[in-house]
C-alpha cells in the first residue's frame, strides 16, 4: 500500500482495517458464494468417490463431471449457456473450458487440501479436517482466493496495483453500496480514466486483481447491462459482504435537500 493513496482517500480518518466474521455452517447465505458452490460440489464428489475423484491421464477432471459441474454450480459468467453457446461455442467442455473449476482444482492442490494418487484426486488429512465444517472450508478458501491465489496475486503485481486490501475493501464498502461501474470505481482509487481508450490498464488491473476475486467469492455482484466491457460493468456489495466482512464504520454521507 502507498501512503499517498491512503492519505488521499482517508484523509482525516484512522488507517482502515478489515476482518472476517464467523458464520454458522447451516447459514443459507453461504450458498450465494460461487466459490462455496464449487466447494459443495467437490465435497459431494469426494463423498461419492471414497477412493478419490477419477481424473484423466493429464490429471484433469473428466468431461462427464465437468458437464455436471457447469450445470450444478451455475457460476456467474460461466453458465452452461455462456460456455456452450456464448463466448466458448463448444459442444463438449473440458476442465479448462470452465475456468473457475480448474482454478479451484489447482488452489486445493496448492493449499495441500487435495493430491493426486493413482489417477484420482484425493483429500489429504488437512482437507478432510477443513471440509468437515462448511464455514471453515468457505472461510479458508475465500481468504486464499483473495490473498494467495496465484492468478489474482500475479495480476496485482503485473499491473503494480497501488493500495492494499484494507484500502480496497473499505472504499468499495462506501462506493458500491448502490452499484458503481468498474470505470468509476477505478477513478475513486486512481484518478481520471481516459474514456477514449478501448482498454485502460488501470481499469483492467483493478478488475483482474481485486474485483474478479471478490465476484468469485460472492462478496460483490457483477452486472453487465451495457455489454461485457470491463469499465461498464456494475459492481454492488452483496448481503454476504455485509455479513462476512468486518470493516470500519463509515461516517454517514450528507444528504442535500433542496
Amino acid at each position: 500500500m502507498t501512503d499517498a493513496l491512503s492519505v488521499r482517500i482517508f484523509k482525516g480518518y484512522p488507517a482502515p482495517m478489515y476482518g472476517f466474521r464467523t458464520l454458522s455452517d447451516d447459514d443459507p447465505i453461504l450458498d450465494s458464494s460461487p466459490v462455496q458452490r464449487i466447494l459443495t460440489f467437490l465435497k459431494d464428489q469426494f463423498d461419492q468417490n471414497p477412493k478419490g475423484i477419477p481424473l484423466t491421464k493429464s490429471g484433469a477432471f473428466r468431461r462427464v463431471m465437468v458437464a455436471e459441474a457447469i450445470t450444478a454450480i451455475n457460476f456467474p459468467d460461466w453458465t452452461a449457456q455462456e460456455i456452450y453457446h456464448g463466448f466458448g461455442k463448444i459442444r463438449i467442455a473440458d476442465e479448462h473450458h470452465f475456468e473457475p473449476l480448474w482454478r479451484m482444482h489447482q488452489l486445493l492442490r496448492d493449499m495441500r487440501l487435495a493430491r493426486t494418487y493413482l489417477g484420482h484426486l484425493r483429500m489429504t488429512k488437512a482437507g478432510k479436517e477443513l471440509f468437515s465444517g462448511r464455514f471453515r472450508a468457505f472461510d479458508a478458501v475465500t481468504q486464499a482466493v483473495l490473498f494467495e491465489a496465484h492468478e489474482f496475486r500475479s495480476e496485482r503485481q503485473y499491473h503494480r496495483l497501488m493500495g492494499g486490501w484494507d484500502i480496497w475493501l473499505n472504499v468499495i464498502d462506501i462506493e458500491a453500496q448502490g452499484g458503481i461501474t468498474g470505470r468509476a470505481l477505478t477513478e475513486a482509487f486512481y484518478g481520471p480514466v481516459d474514456p477514449t481508450l478501448l482498454y485502460d490498464p488501470k481499469v483492467g488491473g483493478l478488475y483482474s486483481g481485486v474485483l474478479k476475486p471478490l465476484v468469485w467469492t460472492g462478496l460483490l455482484r457483477e452486472d453487465m447491462p451495457d455489454g461485457r466491457k470491463i469499465g461498464d460493468r456494475i459492481y454492488t456489495v452483496t448481503p454476504l459482504w455485509k455479513r462476512y466482512l468486518e470493516l470500519d464504520q463509515k461516517p454517514p454521507r450528507l444528504r442535500v435537500v433542496k
